[in-house]
């Protein structure tokens, strides 16, 4: 079964809210809050957890430009889809600024226009899950890439450009991370000559063996290293 989404969905009138609340269920697998004001939202938010919200744009009080605004200053970047017959070109382009995931019509066959909000809803939830879970493997593997007291330095096979290197690496280099990243590491850490790089250009392996480390200081100092080409997203790295 598909993780049901959790929808804030806000209207100041309470009949069209009940239908497309019903219809909302009937097409997707939504577990949906309906709420009449942008303030008596903003309260429900500090007592339950939403996906996404899903607001009209003229309200009495606060509109859904102004609880959209709101939001983004406090940081908080929850998928947010303006749903409303009431507005113009210019309150589309002005949510879609703001950060808004998507605006959608009201007016139009019902049974389109909801098929069309439930599919942006699906969406705009799928992409931040996506998001979240690329954030939490990146910390992940930042937090056992900081752990590893050996000296570790991500490099692009093609450029030969540093992506990535951990705190020891750092410490042995003699630089830190922003003088590191983005340089060719046959200028800094390597004394190889470019063009000729052990491993991209002359095909040896380099396996604990005895190296030379080129620090930032100009000095040489004697190593072990060890080199292992990896794909990622259809690109090689050495580490």
């Amino acid at each position: 079964e598909k993780e049901l989404i959790r929808v804030l969905y806000v209207d100041d009138d309470p009949n069209f809210l009940k239908v497309a609340k019903q219809c909302l269920q009937l097409f997707g697998s939504f577990q949906v809050d309906a709420i009449l004001s942008v303030e008596e939202a903003l309260e429900k938010m500090n007592k339950k957890k939403f996906d996404i919200i899903v607001s009209d744009y003229v309200m009495p009080g606060k509109n859904g430009l102004e609880f959209l605004k709101e939001l983004r200053d406090k940081g908080n970047d929850i998928p947010f889809i303006m749903f409303t017959g009431r507005g113009r070109e210019e309150v589309a382009i002005k949510a879609l600024n703001l950060g808004a995931s998507h605006y959608f019509d009201k007016n139009g066959d019902p049974e389109t226009v909801y098929i069309e909000l439930s599919n942006g809803i699906r969406q705009a939830v799928e992409r931040k899950r996506t998001e979240e879970t690329h954030k939490e493997s990146k910390n992940y593997l930042e937090t056992i890439l900081n752990s590893i007291f050996s000296g570790v330095v991500v490099i692009d096979e093609k450029t030969h450009k540093i992506i990535d290197a951990n705190p020891k690496a750092l410490e042995t280099i003699g630089a830190s991370r922003k003088q590191v990243v983005g340089k060719i590491c046959h200028r800094f850490i390597c004394p190889a000559e470019k063009g000729k790089c052990p491993i991209s250009n002359l095909g040896q392996t380099v396996d604990k063996s005895e190296r030379v480390l080129l620090r930032a200081d100009g000095n040489k100092i004697p190593i072990f290293k060890t080199v292992t080409g990896v794909m990622w997203k259809g690109r090689k790295y050495l580490i």
